[in-house]
């Protein structure tokens, strides 16, 4: 009796190293407070078999296909980088819609946002699905992208349901929501991001860069360049720039 419950207590214990060791070797990196989607996040990155033939790579997603798609486009000219933008075909007229068409072709992304950016997390799988068709549909009607293009879908809210990842898993695109996070690599199907506001400390998000480059992670930053209240087309360059400058690898 003493004995078995000496061999219980030594699996214990290295079951509960191996788990350690796991943690603090995928821990990913987490920015700011925790949420509920960071917390649900950084535990399925914890269990994550990381890429050995990552790069430390970077994107930039901006959200809503409004007005400012235009100043995210000169930031980007100017860096010398691409960013992903995230569309809203009922909020897109037929100048933007030019605009993407083109800036596409020039090898900028195009991710989903919502058709009329709508409350995904109040749906069923099947809406969403059909949500998600809808958006495609429009994107190729007007020539701005084809459904192979099309990788990923930025959830309106950046709300996570399990019916919103169903729907998206089916469709065999990847999901960006709001846990600040940086990801273990390009390779997982959720993805958090951080994002550049007025607000935003650059000295932190040196720290972040540093800290992303050195274990080979995947960060994406996102913007609301058509929110005036909260854009800051200054700081999202001088990120960009950082980002280039540390030699990550952009997609």
């Amino acid at each position: 009796m003493i004995r078995t419950c000496k061999w219980s207590v030594l699996l214990l214990v290295v079951f509960l190293s191996f788990l350690l060791v796991i943690v603090l070797t995928n821990r990913p990196i987490v920015v700011g407070g925790l949420t509920k989607q960071t917390v649900y996040l950084w535990f399925l990155n914890i269990f994550h078999i990381k890429d050995c033939h990552r790069q430390p790579t970077f994107m930039l997603v901006d959200d809503d296909s409004g007005i400012g798609i235009f100043k995210i486009y000169e930031i980007c000219e100017r860096v010398g980088v691409k960013a992903t933008f995230a569309v809203v075909p009922a909020f897109l007229d037929s100048v933007r819609c030019d605009s993407l068409r083109s800036w596409h072709r020039e090898g900028y992304g195009i991710a989903l946002h919502g058709f009329n950016h709508g409350k995904l997390e109040e749906w069923t799988e099947k809406e969403i699905v059909d949500d998600i068709q809808r958006s495609v549909s429009f994107l190729e009607s007007r020539g701005i992208a084809e459904r192979e293009q099309v990788k990923m879908v930025v959830t309106p809210g950046s709300h996570n349901t399990r019916d919103i990842r169903k729907a998206v898993y089916s469709q065999g695109l990847k999901m960006v929501m709001g846990a600040q996070i940086v990801n273990p690599d390009t390779t997982t199907f959720q993805w958090g991001r951080i994002f550049i506001t007025q607000l935003t400390n650059m000295n932190q998000v040196r720290e972040i860069l540093f800290r992303a480059k050195s274990e080979k992670g995947f960060v994406v930053f996102g913007t609301h360049s058509s929110n005036p209240e909260e854009f800051s087309a200054q700081k999202t360059e001088a990120v960009l720039q950082m980002a280039v400058e540390m030699g990550f690898r952009f997609r």
